[in-house]
This record gives structure tokens, sequence and C-alpha cells, in this order.
């Protein structure tokens, strides 16, 4: 096992709710020594409307854990209903992460023959 985690990342929908916005990313600080302990630090929006966030997963898996020429920089989020896939930049600010890249459904449709996309999971060779 690492160092306990200072801050973790909370896929936040709004499926069902009556909120027309999009999905977030919240940043939340879970270190007791901060002023900012058990607080929402950052939002991160996704573009779009009705993805419903689903079960994130990182691009390293803890197989590599130990491995320095690996880290968990990118935060991978699928979206259950729109079938995108969000890839969520950790590495460059951990406290405000940034959008790194959008995969729309069409192109995971045409390159892997699959929709609705539901768990990411990474190999120990760094392949999601």
């Amino acid at each position: 096992m690492g160092p306990r985690e200072e801050i973790v990342y909370l896929p936040c929908i709004y499926r069902n709710t009556g909120t027309e916005a999009p999905d977030y990313l919240a940043t939340v600080d879970v270190d007791p020594k901060s002023p900012q302990y058990s607080q929402v630090i950052h939002r991160l929006p996704m573009p779009y409307l009705k993805d419903e966030l689903h079960h994130s997963g990182w691009n390293t898996c803890s197989s590599c854990f130990g491995d320095s020429t690996k880290s968990r920089n990118k935060l991978i989020l699928p979206g259950l209903m729109s079938s995108r896939i969000y890839v969520v930049d950790v590495g460059s600010e951990p406290r405000a992460p940034k959008l790194h890249k959008v995969i729309e459904a069409s192109e995971i449709q045409a390159k892997c023959n699959v929709s609705n996309t539901h768990t990411s999971h990474c190999l120990a060779s760094g392949e999601v």
C-alpha cells in the first residue's frame, strides 16, 4: 500500500434529478490535516448532457505499483448512456483536473464493435 490519499475524484451525475446540466467530476479533499478537509475543491463539468458517468478507472493499474515508469495521471470516465469515454488529466494539476480527450461512441463502435461503455480496466502494459 502507498501513502494515504489526500484527494479523491467522484463522478457526479444528474440522471433523473430534473436538472439539465452536464455530469461532472468532483475533486474532494480527504486530508484530515487540510483546512478544506471533506470539501469539494474543484468541479470539472463534462461537455455534453446525459452521459451518466459510470465506473471510473485509471490509465495504470495497481499491478504497476512500484514501477517508476508508470503513473496514474489519467482518469478514465465511461458514460453509460452516451457511450462516450472521457479521459481526464489528473496528473498536471491533481487538485484541478482538466479534460484531456473525449472518445466518441461512434469511434468506439467503429474500432471495437462495442457500445454502452460501463467500466474501464487497465492492463499491466498500460493499455486500457
